[in-house]
């Protein structure tokens, strides 16, 4: 006796999915999603939501995106996720739609990867060349910016900044905004996490010449040497006047001490960010501004 198997896949008539994007068996795709030429669903995606998907991305089996935020104070605007080019997003990644009061957007640039179990929630920021290890969790409104990376089972706080080229190591709880450049976390989780060091392959991936480099790791080394005084160390380098990543460096240090808890995004709590203004599609911010007193 034969047994007749139907593949079934639901996609709603108004999605928009480019003639070449490959949607695989049991996905389901909502009436907003938009999803870009060459992009690959495995099998068993889940899509929903204002989600709006480049081009050139891979998306593994049981991927959930663009579901409503976990924050009960979430009231069903029509806010968005947007997913730029060429990521990798590994098995059972998730990632929310934003909120109202957190800048309307959830954002995942180009050229990142989001291994296993990663979850992104609402009005996270995640720009490019970025690498999420298993199990990474990041709480609401958190920004990792261009070349991060962290490492298995890490986790970031709500408003926390991953700074550029850093990385986080595993199973660390981030709590404050993490320095460009250098090594982040808990050695043998002996002590609360801080710098323990400079991450070569950041500084190696950022391709700076090579007295960029050279000034970059002296104010590394001045900085971090000894943080009782790091205001006053950022300071002098800055009256020195250093240049290009070191400078970089000094004004990710001084915007974090300006913050509350050592997290400079803290300010913007309940407000709009820059990122938002940057990367909301036009007619998101059209329905803003006629709902807006």
């Amino acid at each position: 006796m034969s047994v007749s198997l139907t593949v079934m896949r639901e996609i709603a008539p108004s999605a928009r999915v480019a003639p070449d994007a490959v949607i695989g068996p049991y996905c389901v795709i909502g009436p907003r999603v938009t999803i870009g030429p060459g992009t690959v669903l495995t099998r068993r995606i889940i899509i929903n939501g204002h989600t709006i998907i480049g081009s050139a991305n891979r998306i593994e089996e049981g991927c959930i995106l663009g579901t409503s935020p976990q924050d009960l104070k979430y009231s069903g605007f029509p806010t968005v996720l947007i997913i730029g080019h060429h990521n990798h997003l590994g098995p059972r990644v998730t990632a929310h739609i934003g909120t109202e009061f957190g800048g309307y957007l959830t954002r995942i640039g180009d050229n990142n990867v989001l291994l296993d179990g990663c979850h992104v929630a609402h009005d996270c920021y995640v720009e490019d060349r970025a690498t999420l290890g298993k199990n990474v969790l990041l709480g609401g409104h958190v920004l990792i910016e261009t070349g991060a990376v962290m490492e298995d089972q890490a986790a970031a706080h709500q408003f926390t900044t991953i700074g550029c080229f850093s990385r986080v190591l595993a199973r660390t709880p981030v709590r404050r905004d993490v320095p460009p450049f250098t090594r982040f976390g808990s050695l043998y989780g002996s002590k609360q996490p801080s710098v323990v060091g400079i991450h070569e392959q950041g500084i190696n991936s950022a391709a700076l010449s090579q007295s960029e480099e050279k000034e970059l790791r002296h104010a590394l080394q001045e900085v971090f040497d000894d943080e009782s005084a790091l205001q006053t160390k950022i300071e002098q380098l800055v009256n020195m006047g250093v240049e290009g990543a070191a400078a970089v460096l000094c004004e990710f240090c001084q915007r974090s001490l300006q913050g509350v808890f050592g997290r400079y995004n803290e300010l913007y709590r309940g407000q709009m960010p820059p990122q938002a203004l940057k990367y909301l599609p036009p007619e998101v911010l059209a329905l803003i501004r006629r709902q807006t007193p």
